[in-house]
């Protein structure tokens, strides 16, 4: 497969290599998506109908056309129609319609509409590995400096949180990735399990990692470590709390705000002023290293309702790494800890947004699911990365742009032409 060059695309290019995703492109250029086939060892061996940077841009789309009439035929025509029914027209006016469908697609090739069953073939060709590549590398903070809801006390927050997606009941996908279950029965799909982290004010996403539904979210957080670094507050809920991963986020230079279930044992060492307290998180064995100096925050929430009465919420413990009282006011900490369920908000625009409600993906094999989460994650970010230049330019807070709104303007910008 040739590649275009460094001037980009020639208007009279081979036309698979034509299409485009819209606005997408500009986070998924051309450059990047052969750099990514490259490097994973995924390209073609000779130009197919099918080339590899279309089966990826294929697998990208299939995130922004859900629903009905959605299926691969349907989602191939939307990008490629464009340029297939110029080039139609063109050998119309010349005297060479093809009957069976065949245009010329330049550099002395010929093309036309894939079916289905080389678009699932090409998307078995094209595996996880370069869309996993993709995402990776345009996930990051969006957030500028000193931006509305990214910061708290100087340091970007962002947050870990964990969930599962439905895939469909195949004895593959069961197989590998297993299902819930109770006594009684087990349940209708299989599940794959993913933990990602999310900037705060963007949801932005830094990184994401996925496992089989038995895997603990604690074990898929390690592989997240690469994500954070100094200058950073993690915010997490209970479930994550331990020494061990506690210890290993500290590594990174990171700060923590986790939340403590009320069975965590916190024995106070001293009382701070401002009604914190420090507390020692210990290793299972001695051997496993030094105990972590933490700072305990409790409090609770009082709401004032219509009739005049106040109701107040249960007791919440965060633990935070954060020890000063003065640069870190517990006010501000606890303020900031709500910000994490903006994480659980980017999991429900991965289920609902992007998915149209959709109760399963589309895959019937664990590369295939591998495939879908990655290009979900890529598609999500690459809209993050759109609202993110939006928010800078215009300076207004990030909460104020709508996902969904974003979503759909960007899938009608699809086209087969370069944006």
């Amino acid at each position: 497969m040739a590649h275009d060059g460094a001037e980009g695309l020639s208007p009279d290019g081979w036309l698979p290599d034509r299409i485009s995703i819209g606005v997408l492109t500009r986070a998924f250029p051309p450059e990047l998506v052969d750099e990514a086939v490259e490097v994973t060892g995924t390209r073609e061996q000779r130009r197919r109908l099918l080339s590899a940077r279309l089966m990826v841009y294929f697998v990208l789309a299939l995130w922004l056309f859900r629903g009905r009439n959605s299926g691969y035929g349907q989602v191939m025509a939307k990008l490629a129609d464009g340029l297939y029914h110029q080039r139609r027209g063109t050998d119309l006016l010349t005297g060479r319609l093809d009957r069976d469908g065949w245009v010329d697609a330049g550099s002395g090739r010929r093309w036309k509409q894939p079916n289905i069953s080389s678009l699932s073939r090409g998307r078995v060709k094209l595996g996880p590995d370069p869309v996993r590549m993709l995402f990776e590398q345009v996930a990051g903070p969006a957030g500028a400096d000193g931006a509305e809801g990214v910061f708290c006390c100087g340091l970007r927050i962002v947050s870990i949180d964990g969930s599962v997606t439905d895939v469909p009941d195949s004895r593959e996908n069961d197989a590998f990735f297993g299902r819930p279950s109770n006594q009684s029965r087990d349940g209708a799909f299989p599940q794959v399990r993913w933990v990602a982290a999310a900037e705060s004010g963007t949801g932005s996403l830094l990184g994401a990692a996925m496992g089989r539904y038995r895997t603990a979210e604690q074990p898929l957080a390690l592989d997240l470590l690469h994500c954070f670094g100094p200058g950073m507050l993690v915010l997490a809920d209970r479930k994550f709390l331990s020494w061990s991963l506690a210890r290993a986020f500290l590594a990174t230079g990171a700060h923590i705000l986790w939340r403590a279930s009320a069975s965590f044992a916190l024995k106070p060492v001293k009382v701070l002023p401002d009604g914190t307290y420090l507390a020692e998180l210990k290793p299972p064995r001695k051997s496993d290293g030094p105990v972590l100096a933490v700072r305990v925050i409790q409090y609770t929430v009082h709401t004032a309702a219509d009739n005049g009465t106040e109701e107040s919420s249960e007791v919440f413990c965060l633990v935070t790494s954060l020890l000063d009282i003065e640069e870190y006011p517990a006010l501000d900490l606890a303020c900031c800890y709500p910000d994490r369920w903006g994480c659980e908000t980017v999991t429900g625009h991965h289920k609902t947004d992007m998915g149209e409600g959709q109760p399963v993906l589309r895959s019937k094999d664990p590369e295939g699911v591998m495939q879908e989460m990655w290009a979900l994650f890529a598609v999500y970010q690459a809209i993050c990365r759109i609202i993110g230049i939006a928010v800078n330019a215009a300076g207004i807070p990030p909460a104020r742009i709508s996902f969904p709104h974003a979503l759909a303007a960007a899938t009608d910008t699809v086209a087969a032409f370069p944006p």
